[in-house]
């Protein structure tokens, strides 16, 4: 690492909420998750095991396997700090006696430093063990000195007091939990919640296996200790926290039935474990978490998510997270207290019409409005004018867009300072774009332009500093990079319309398995114009800490339940106001039904196999006109795929060649009526159209 990196503040460093060099003024005011860990023009970095603390009146950030980490005055403007002798690894860092104590997962190693702006650090001491599996360093008020482990699908959680000067430990370690699956549904790891098998082939998972524990972390607020822990692994959208609390750093702990803590297994951000609860400068608290990824077809892959915490009267420590992929206030915009941080923006592009300058095999342009990450639309090329046109069927005032990048075809896949292994070469510069906007598709604005674009933001976030009025948003493409094509995990455009509502679902029924009460499915009535559902649930009516996002459905099934309390259910709906799309499939793929034609050969049966030129047609709702071009003289067969004969006959160099400008059909017929149950409803019909060289063989859908 060079030492500008030490001394410059990156301004697209770790958490960058960057927003777009554009036409448009844009503020910074808010963001939105997934969050990208970059260093300046390097490609973005694996957000593992995320530490935050304040120290000195500033924001430090550490993630994994990393020698070096970064700092912020604001949580905006961040600098990367290069510090060869820091522990690195899977790390714990606290302030003790106004010095940073650090050390690494199963390593004996402590470190201190007193000036981490200048990545100093330097070895003064070493624990009693190398086995502290996600070793977490915590200092109570009164100077003692704690570690928390466990790391395990079998072993528990473990706490023991250490020699604040030796760092060994004061005596044998305590047990204090293990997982529960039988009566804690979130740690169920379930094999529908799979996003990449960690087995390689090796053996399918089971339907349920006790989830790895790790990543433990003490968090002290109004003189209450809340230990933290992970479940049940990155591999699934159902990696989450829980909590255990207590009155002493020691225990005995009890388990919160208002578990999980974050959870988020619907939405286009999913996942929120191993990480950390810290106090902002406001004392708001927030959990940054370790969250899965996907980029390039690469699994195994993580990144950051931030969620607002509180903890509430009754000392129930939660979290909001349902909407934890929408926009979101900074920690000097949010309000003190509570959890209720995110803006009145709504989602406006979900489940929308697009148009696309081309595609690549299956990656269609609905991939790119299904709030799925593991989706995408593609095109066909990387070449520069490649586009994504979203129809909003409606317009709308925008107040941000965030464009989740893919990376189909690349040259070289996603890996190295993303994951593991060697760092690739960084090209000469990333996903370089503009975004343009129109009320009526002929007159457009641009409000974001990218034309050298240096940082590999793949969840790229611009919040306009005052809403663009706009129904099409318009993404194309100016260069690529590592020769990949064109892609769009997601295109999220977030704001409001004069009709967008929110609503309360009045008749929602709840079934609780008997047999398993970990699990209940929901079904509630659709409400008109609805975007989605919010699915609330806790198990105190004015306590529903937990929550699903639902697209495109009235059902749910969740199996996050602990099995003692009772839960209470709220759902409420919410539209923007806007037109609809839902794909017609019969109209926009086809029916099923295949018209075919081919010229007969001998031995050539054409009711029951396609010879190797045949032309195939597929029909389709609203088609009504069928062209096959390019029939020469010969004896042809038209015929239902796979099916009856519709028309035989000879085609005549008469019939198929004309020097008219527009000649007139020289041979028509009557196929097969067309109908529905009972009723006729049209009719097939046929025509051959003479051309200069060629003919062409036109079949017509006539209704009635």
């Amino acid at each position: 690492m060079s030492s500008l990196k030490k001394t410059i503040a990156v301004f697209a460093a770790a958490l960058m909420f960057l927003t777009a060099q554009a036409q448009t003024a844009t503020v910074r005011n808010t963001f939105a998750n997934p969050i990208d860990v970059i260093i300046g023009n390097e490609r973005a970095y694996r957000g593992g095991e995320p530490v935050v603390l304040i120290y000195q009146d500033d924001y430090y950030l550490f993630v994994s396997h990393r020698k070096g980490y970064w700092y912020s005055p604001d949580f905006k403007n961040w600098t990367y700090v290069d510090a060869p002798n820091y522990p690195g690894g899977v790390v714990s860092v606290v302030e003790k006696d106004g010095v940073l104590i650090g050390c690494s997962m199963n390593n004996k190693n402590v470190y201190k430093c007193i000036d981490p702006k200048k990545g100093q650090w330097e070895q003064c001491g070493t624990l009693s063990s190398d086995r502290y599996g996600d070793a977490n360093l915590f200092v109570d008020d009164d100077g003692k000195l704690y570690l928390y482990f466990g790391w395990s699908q079998i072993m528990p959680f473990k706490v023991v007091e250490l020699d604040p000067v030796t760092f060994k430990e004061k005596y044998e370690p305590k047990t204090l939990f293990f997982s529960d699956i039988w009566n804690h549904g979130f740690e169920a790891r379930k094999p529908e919640d799979v996003i990449y098998s960690i087995f390689n082939g090796r053996r399918e998972y089971y339907p349920e296996e006790y989830p790895w524990i790790e990543g433990p972390w003490m968090t002290k607020h109004n003189g209450k200790y809340y230990l933290q822990y992970a479940a049940i692994g990155l591999e699934f959208i159902s990696y989450s926290h829980g909590v255990y609390v207590s009155d002493s750093p020691t225990g005995p702990f009890t388990y919160s039935e208002h578990n999980p803590l974050t959870f988020k297994t619907s939405g286009f951000q999913v996942g929120a474990g191993h990480g950390s609860t810290f106090h902002d400068k406001k004392g708001n608290l927030w959990t940054i978490c370790m969250i899965p990824s996907q980029f390039g077809g690469a699994g195994r892959g993580s990144e950051l998510a931030i969620y607002p915490t509180a903890v509430d009267a009754d000392c129930v420590m939660y979290s909001n997270t349902v909407l934890g992929d929408y926009p979101q206030y900074y920690p000097d915009k949010r309000p003190v207290g509570g959890v209720d941080n995110y803006t009145n923006w709504q989602l406006l592009s979900v489940g929308k019409r697009a148009e696309v300058s081309s595609t690549f095999e299956n990656y269609k342009a609905a991939n790119a409005l299904d709030e799925n990450f593991l989706t995408c639309w593609t095109a066909a090329t990387g070449d520069a004018g490649e586009y994504f046109l979203l129809d909003l069927g409606g317009e709308a005032d925008i107040n941000a867009i965030q464009i989740n990048w893919d990376h189909i075809g690349a040259e070289m896949p996603a890996r190295g300072g993303f994951g593991f292994g060697t760092p690739q070469p960084l090209p000469e510069h990333y996903q370089c774009y503009s975004v343009e906007i129109s009320t009526d598709k002929t007159r457009w604005t641009k409000v974001i332009d990218k034309p050298d674009n240096k940082m590999e933001l793949r969840h790229d976030y611009t919040e306009f500093a005052k809403p663009v009025k706009a129904r099409y948003v318009k993404v194309t493409n100016i260069a690529t990079y590592d020769k990949a094509k064109f892609s769009i995990k997601d295109l999220r455009v977030f704001g409001t319309t004069k009709k967008m509502f929110r609503s309360k679902v009045n008749d929602v029924k709840v079934v609780r398995n008997s047999a398993d009460r970990r699990e209940a499915n929901l079904l509630w009535d659709a409400v008109p114009g609805a975007d989605g559902y919010v699915v609330r649930y806790g198990i105190e009516k004015n306590k529903l800490y937990n929550g699903y996002i639902v697209y495109g459905k009235t059902t749910l099934y969740l199996h996050s339940l602990n099995t003692a309390p009772e839960y209470f259910f709220e759902v409420e709906a919410f539209g923007s106001g806007l037109d609809c799309y839902k794909e017609q499939s019969m109209s926009t793929l086809g029916t099923g039904a295949e018209i075919q034609i081919a010229k007969r050969t001998q031995g050539f049966n054409p009711g029951y196999r396609q010879a190797a030129d045949t032309k195939i047609l597929m029909l389709k709702d609203g088609v009504s006109e069928y062209v096959f071009d390019d029939i020469e003289p010969g004896e042809w067969v038209l015929n239902h795929s796979y099916g009856p004969v519709l028309w035989a006959g000879q085609l005549t160099e008469k019939e198929l060649i004309s020097n008219e400008a527009n000649p007139k059909p020289t041979v028509t017929a009557f196929l097969t009526e067309m109908g529905v149950g009972t009723k006729v409803t049209g009719s097939l019909e046929m025509k051959v159209i003479p051309g200069k060289e060629k003919g062409k063989v036109v079949v017509i859908m006539n209704k009635k």
